[in-house]
């Protein structure tokens, strides 16, 4: 009896051992393993022999797996299938439910096991305090999130700065920043690079008497790269510019054009840069525009937790009686990334 549940058991460990997906190469080569995913010409394979490693689908002949893969067509249709070795190179057997296998060519996948999609970004917090001669304090809470498919790409972001800072002269203390603003803006690309985009901005800011400008806009844009070191976009579009100060004259309505840009570089693991910039001129009067720009680095201290700083302008060419055109605002502090 404990003969026949020995071998059993061995009989079970081998048949283990034995299953796994396997690569079959034009050269006649063979690979077994795991197929981790599929994409751009590229198979990424965890082999049993040679660890993970990247092949050339011009190289494979055909493939097979023993367990179900998620497989994205390259219509954009998406299924749960095995893949069985196909006679043909350049070909693997497919079956679509309950009917027979069919051949289906590499270049009518789009994807196998692709990432899932889910939303990423950065909560930050910063202050700056002073005292003795000089008595202040600022603070500031960022967040900024975005969701990318392979169809389209949802992003928002929101923010508040409060500072207060004391007269020498008088020695009372007045609120010096106020203001906060939330945005989102949904981008579906029509390409792999070419994107018509729709957004909305709303900013609130006390201390430029400004009570609310409400600016939604639509557009297209162009993704010029997007790699997982470097990204580059460019956008073009209309927008309706609504900004109500605390004086009701000074209440202003404008359809505008909208130009802005975006690029983002990863230095090495650690340290990404980062630089944006948003012009919204009026078609009413070229005299009346708005900037909006930063500039600014995170650098990785732990997995999630990281050291930001930033500069951010914002620049109104015709602001409210008494107050500045431009607000310039420096940040540094720590962020949390997801």
């Amino acid at each position: 009896m404990k003969r026949l549940i020995v071998c059993t058991l061995a009989i079970v460990a081998c048949a283990a051992m034995v299953k796994a997906d396997e690569v079959q190469f034009k050269s006649g080569d063979r690979l077994q393993g795991k197929v981790v995913k599929m994409g751009g010409g590229k198979m990424v394979f965890a082999s049993t022999v040679a660890g993970t490693v990247t092949l050339n689908m011009s190289d494979i002949k055909t493939f097979t797996t023993d367990d179900p893969i998620t497989v994205v067509m390259a219509d954009g249709s998406v299924a749960s299938r095995s893949v069985a070795a196909a006679a043909t190179a350049g070909q693997v057997m497919m079956a679509d439910g309950a009917a027979a296998a069919q051949p289906v060519n590499f270049d009518a996948i789009g994807e196998i096991n692709p990432p899932e999609v889910k939303w990423s970004g950065v909560v930050s917090a910063s202050a700056a305090y002073a005292r003795g001669n000089t008595k202040s304090e600022t603070t500031a809470l960022m967040a900024e999130a975005t969701r990318r498919s392979k169809i389209d790409r949802s992003t928002v972001a929101a923010g508040y700065t409060h500072g207060k800072q004391r007269n020498n002269d008088t020695r009372e203390t007045s609120t010096s920043a106020d203001k906060w603003f939330a945005s989102a803006q949904y981008d579906y690309f029509f390409s792999s690079q070419l994107y018509g985009y729709a957004n909305m901005k709303y900013e609130k800011d006390r201390i430029a008497d400004l009570d609310m400008r409400l600016i939604p806009g639509l557009g297209v844009g162009y993704q010029w790269i997007e790699t997982d070191t470097l990204q580059f976009f460019t956008e073009a579009g209309v927008a309706y510019v609504y900004e109500k100060y605390t004086d009701p004259s000074s209440t202003e309505k404008n359809i505008s054009g909208r130009l802005a840009y975006r690029i983002e570089k990863k230095v090495n693991d650690k340290v990404t840069l980062y630089h944006s910039l948003e012009y919204v001129p009026s078609f009413e009067d070229i005299h009346v525009y708005l900037i909006n720009a930063d500039a600014g680095l995170r650098a990785a201290l732990t997995a999630r937790l990281s050291f930001d700083a930033k500069a951010q302008l914002a620049y109104d060419s015709e602001p409210a009686p008494g107050r500045d055109r431009q607000d310039w605002l420096y940040l540094c502090g720590l962020g949390w990334t997801f």
